[in-house]
């Protein structure tokens, strides 16, 4: 499973605490991978998911400034598909908050819940991420989508970068820099070779010391950086040490 993206938010300090301690024992104890980032401000919390794709949210809902409900509305219509699970103390307003289709509503007082409930999340996240086929990729206030199953590789085309498939065809363009983008890439099977390309593992057929050769016989050369090199052949061999051992299962 790639790596779980949380986000909590909570003015309370002390629960804020709390909650994110508790958060991250239950995804150590059941070996999940994840990244837990909190806020106790609503709209630094707002700015950090807005550039950044997330994947799982706790959010209270009485809090100054844009309350739970404003946030959760707010980024949702950039990010329509992210799993919400509101966390408050207000119970009277556990009926208000399905009109913003959370995954749950927890009570402060009944935080135990989230025992059962975390991993039940996780399990349907890795339920869809496996259907999946889309990567979204942040640009500031502008988001690219890209599919994993078409897009071979990025190649960089002075101050755009171009989506082609396999045949080397351009799918699409979008302004930006590879450098830029990678860190949203390689938890699903983007690997850096070049200043110029970052390739799909999907679609390499054999990975060399000087070059790249893609399932068709297309060869793409790689860096003559000895540190970005060895790099990108860990993260391919890691790639595929993986899927043998999932499809071994």
């Amino acid at each position: 499973m790639d790596i779980i993206k949380i986000a909590i938010c909570d003015d309370e300090l002390v629960f804020l605490e709390k909650l994110y301690d508790m958060v991250e024992r239950i995804m150590t104890e059941h070996n999940y991978l994840c990244e837990i980032i909190d806020f106790d401000d609503s709209r630094e919390f707002i700015s950090h998911c807005r550039k950044n794709h997330t994947d799982i949210i706790l959010a209270d809902i009485d809090m100054p400034g844009k309350d739970g409900f404003e946030a959760i509305c707010e980024l949702q219509k950039q990010q329509p598909d992210i799993s919400v699970i509101f966390v408050s103390a207000h119970e009277e307003l556990a009926y208000r908050s399905f009109y913003y289709n959370p995954y749950q509503f927890v009570s402060k007082n009944d935080l135990h819940r989230l025992n059962g409930i975390l991993p039940g999340l996780v399990q349907e996240l890795s339920r869809k991420r496996e259907a999946s086929e889309i990567v979204y990729i942040f640009l500031g206030e502008k988001i690219v989508s890209l599919n994993v199953n078409k897009v071979a590789y990025l190649k960089s085309d002075k101050n755009y970068i171009a989506a082609h498939d396999l045949s080397g065809r351009v799918l699409f363009k979008f302004r930006g820099a590879l450098r830029n983008i990678i860190s949203q890439l390689s938890d699903y099977g983007f690997i850096f070779i070049h200043k110029s390309y970052i390739c799909n593992c999907r679609f390499i057929g054999r990975f060399e010391r000087k070059k790249l050769i893609l399932a068709n016989g297309r060869t793409i050369n790689v860096t003559r950086k000895q540190d970005m090199l060895d790099e990108a052949q860990q993260t391919y061999f890691k790639y595929i040490r993986d899927k043998r051992a999932v499809s071994a299962v």
